[in-house]
């Protein structure tokens, strides 16, 4: 049975990912309570109230980990907060909320400060029992760069720097570490930032379950392969 940590659990992707792992070891983390409690209990998986963007509440959760679980077989850095508008547009109505500067922070704090320490404190487990494979789902803004959303950009390239600077570092670890990269998903990701799309768009997206299956296929792999990145899209949104 593998040990699985997923943060960002209780909504979409995590959901996703934790419902078809749900026969296994699960460590669910997510800051939205009552669907982290609920999800928890239906697949019976342990679970931890935690933003992932307060960093007193994660060293705080690292350190119940490392104390209660001796082995932990996966990470998935799911967690992540979206956020529009170019800089010419800030203070415009629909960007104004999205883009104060305290959410600013907690959006790059959630995607890339979250992440990193994650994986930072994580790997020592890992390297102990020689062995450990790291996801993180990263995002097409992550491989190229968009004008409406620098700072999603921003936060979403510096996983990829990331993730390149420490894979060869991990390897000798026999430590595995892949950005998935997908476009659009059909989730309410965009809803709670306020900024909810067109029906018509979301439909041309990937389902949260496309993303999980994914997930499967790298952990599904001979434990020698290493995929670095690996960019997805629904066919419809070509």
């Amino acid at each position: 049975m593998k040990t699985i940590i997923i943060t960002g659990a209780a909504n979409g992707v995590g959901r996703a990912i934790a419902e078809l792992y749900q026969d296994q070891e699960l460590i669910l983390i997510d800051n939205d309570s009552d669907k982290l409690v609920e999800l928890a209990e239906r697949l019976n998986a342990n679970y931890y109230d935690c933003d992932i963007a307060d960093a007193e509440a994660v060293s705080l959760l690292l350190d119940s980990i490392k104390e209660s679980y001796p082995k932990i077989d996966i990470l998935v850095n799911n967690a992540g907060m979206w956020i529009a508008g170019s800089l010419s547009e800030l203070e415009t109505a629909e960007f104004a909320y999205m883009n104060e500067v305290s959410r600013i922070k907690q959006v790059i704090d959630t995607n890339l400060f979250g992440l990193i320490a994650m994986t930072s404190g994580i790997t020592p487990i890992m390297i102990k029992q020689g062995y450990g494979q790291i996801i993180n789902i990263n995002s097409q803004s992550g491989v190229k760069t968009e004008e409406p959303y620098p700072i999603y950009n921003a936060s979403k390239t510096g996983v990829t720097a990331f993730r390149k600077a420490v894979q060869t570092d991990l390897a000798k670890a026999n430590i595995r570490i892949t950005d998935v990269h997908p476009g659009l998903i059909d989730t309410d990701f965009y809803l709670h930032a306020k900024s909810e799309i067109p029906r018509f768009v979301r439909d041309l997206g990937l389902k949260a379950e496309d993303v999980a299956n994914v997930v499967k296929y790298l952990v599904d792999l001979p434990e020698n392969i290493s995929i670095p990145s690996i960019e997805m899209m629904d066919m419809k949104s070509y």
